[in-house]
């Protein structure tokens, strides 16, 4: 099997940039197939040199890629069918994914009401409330009489209306065989994954490398690069959103003298920590990065701080985020 799968995933709690770097990756590598399976918990954001900005909480953001030709939603995402079409014909105003097809895979689970009202008391643990957990319930129940893949209920929506297909899983993975150029967006961080120390205050599955590879379908042999990114200040989301390592400690924006951040999804206040040596170190070990974008560079006004957080990166740092735009990325 050719290597050609150049993965992005977060070292840290989320809300790194993965978004950014996507959209500076495929411009600069102009992968012909961009993929991810997302939930509708995570948004995404790029800034392209134009200052046109795109929120994608369905939609990779490496669609801006000049030859992206095939955008696949893999059978690990739940996502909204009205939130990817609005995507869809945003990236078309603003001149991407012209020749490009939107292939949902069969698998795929579509977030209904139902799942979101399930979802609207889990004030306990931080949710986000969008329906991705119950969303992945209802696809494990496996039930006949109630299939809620995308399969199953491609009838409830207009496909040639939202500009999409669902595909099989035979011509998905003939699309994937077939690309040049893979690049593959993970979601969320590291430290939020089911299986990581802030269980029961975590996402709803892994955030690993691995993981991301199986909910789109990859085979793990097709990995060429995996890209990490971390920021100089980790965030969490507001609320109860659990806690952080031994060596951080939650801040303030304000005693940072920072301007507040506010969650993608909810508009919430974000938390904000120190950095830890010690959730790089995890995050290194498990994802075994080949290279990392470091961000919020614009954070740190001494010198000898960001070079002792640089140096925890074993080397890695390939790329700086000093801003929110494309053209706000430096390369080392």
């Amino acid at each position: 099997m050719t290597k050609k799968v150049d993965m992005i995933v977060d070292l840290q709690y989320g809300s790194t940039g993965k978004g950014l770097i996507a959209g500076y990756i495929a411009l600069k590598t102009q992968h012909d197939v961009i993929v991810n399976a997302n939930m509708p918990n995570a948004g995404h954001t790029f800034i392209d040199a134009k200052g046109q900005k795109m929120i994608h909480k369905v939609l990779p953001n490496g669609i801006v890629s000049p030859r992206c030709k095939y955008v696949l939603i893999g059978p690990g995402s739940v996502f909204d069918v009205s939130r990817l079409y609005n995507e869809i014909q945003q990236a078309k105003q603003f001149g991407y994914m012209k020749d490009a097809k939107v292939f949902v895979h069969e698998n795929a689970v579509p977030v209904l009401d139902r799942h979101r009202e399930e979802e609207s008391t889990l004030e306990s643990i931080g949710s986000t409330k969008q329906g991705s957990m119950a969303a992945s319930i209802d696809k494990m129940k496996r039930n006949p009489d109630n299939s809620v893949i995308a399969r199953d209920l491609v009838s409830n929506f207009d496909q040639e209306r939202y500009g999409l297909s669902v595909i099989s899983g035979s011509g998905y993975n003939e699309i994937i065989k077939n690309a040049h150029s893979i690049l593959a967006e993970g979601a969320q961080g590291f430290s939020l994954g089911i299986n990581e120390k802030f269980y029961p205050y975590c996402t709803s599955r892994d955030c690993s490398p691995a993981r991301f590879m199986s909910d789109m379908a990859i085979p793990l042999p097709y990995l060429r690069t995996v890209l990490g990114t971390a920021r100089t200040y980790p965030i969490r989301v507001g609320g109860t959103s659990g806690g952080c390592y031994g060596d951080q400690t939650e801040t303030r924006w304000e005693d940072l003298g920072l301007a507040q951040e506010r969650t993608t999804v909810t508009n919430k206040v974000r938390r904000v920590f120190t950095f830890s040596k010690q959730q790089i170190d995890d995050a290194m070990y498990m994802f075994a990065p080949d290279e990392v974008f470091l961000n919020f560079c614009n954070y740190i006004e001494d010198s000898d701080q960001m070079r002792d957080i640089i140096g925890h990166f074993e080397g890695k740092v390939k790329y700086l985020g000093f801003g929110p735009s494309v053209g706000d990325i430096d390369e080392t």
